[in-house]
């Protein structure tokens, strides 16, 4: 069930009503097929730009018998979604995350062969930075640049590349796209689902074909209809906004592509060739 609530402070209280029957019919549904909702671990934010962050005020939702108050930051599938959507600790929950791994492998390292090695830093590290992170795009430059780090300091001890070396060689000869990109490919990869029926409804309904007024010759080059947001900190970041956009630059001969592996494989090459075009 997806609803939308608006939280201006002359609806706030009409909003947390229709959160509180939505969420008793969802209890309800629960409730029928055996299932039940954890009202302990639930929690509530309410997300607001920060120059607004005192003008709407939810005092507490009523879930069953308890009085769910906000809090500032809220974990969901992984992810830590603060009140203004910076994600700053997100990424400080990551960072740390990966640099705590990090400094354990690099104890072990020397013992290790480059094939062990390479599978432990995928396994804690690779699989860490690439959950949830097109949660990612569009975020200001100092907090991708945070996540890179965490990668560079992955290839320096998985190549036993010294501090003061230049990483972009060393990221290049593994063969791994840097965070930006990385967050692209996983944008991009989606969206390819959306369009071929492999994700689910409520995301391929987000995208629509683009469709000229009149015949053109880019009618049939699989584009996608690009939409404005209001908001660059939030509504560029939204994948109905973000998807069509980055899908509309890629090659015609990988909007074109027929597989799912090989939409991959090609979107992967132009990423790595994008990247590292300078070097």
């Amino acid at each position: 069930m997806y609803t939308e609530f608006d939280l201006s402070p002359h609806s706030a209280h009409e909003a947390r009503h229709k959160m509180e029957a939505c969420i008793a019919d969802i209890r309800a549904w629960m409730r029928e097929n055996k299932l039940q909702l954890n009202e302990a671990k639930t929690e509530l934010v309410a997300i607001t730009p920060s120059r607004h962050k005192d003008t709407v005020d939810i005092e507490s939702v009523r879930i069953g018998n308890n009085n769910v108050t906000p809090t500032s930051t809220a974990r969901n599938l992984g992810a830590t979604f603060d009140q203004n959507m910076t994600l700053q600790p997100h990424v400080s929950a990551l960072v740390k995350s990966c640099n705590w791994h990090l400094r354990r492998i690099g104890h072990i390292r020397k013992f290790l062969t480059m094939e062990a090695s390479e599978k432990i830093v995928h396994a804690f590290i690779s699989s860490r930075l690439d959950n949830g992170n097109s949660l990612l795009y569009g975020l200001p430059n100092c907090q991708i640049q945070r996540v890179q780090r965490v990668h560079n300091t992955a290839a320096r001890i998985l190549t036993l590349t010294k501090k003061h070396d230049h990483i972009t060689p060393v990221l290049k000869s593994l063969h791994w796209l840097p965070v930006k990109q990385r967050i692209i490919l996983k944008i991009l990869t989606l969206t390819f689902k959306c369009l071929t029926g492999l994700a689910p409804y409520y995301l391929s309904k987000l995208l629509q074909p683009y469709s000229p007024p009149r015949l053109l010759r880019s009618s049939n080059n699989r584009l996608l209809k690009e939409f404005r947001s209001r908001t660059k900190s939030y509504g560029d970041r939204a994948f109905k906004t973000a998807a069509p956009k980055l899908w509309n630059k890629l090659p015609l001969s990988i909007r074109q592509s027929k597989t799912l592996t090989s939409f991959k494989s090609q979107l992967k090459h132009h990423l790595f060739k994008e990247a590292y075009k300078r070097t």
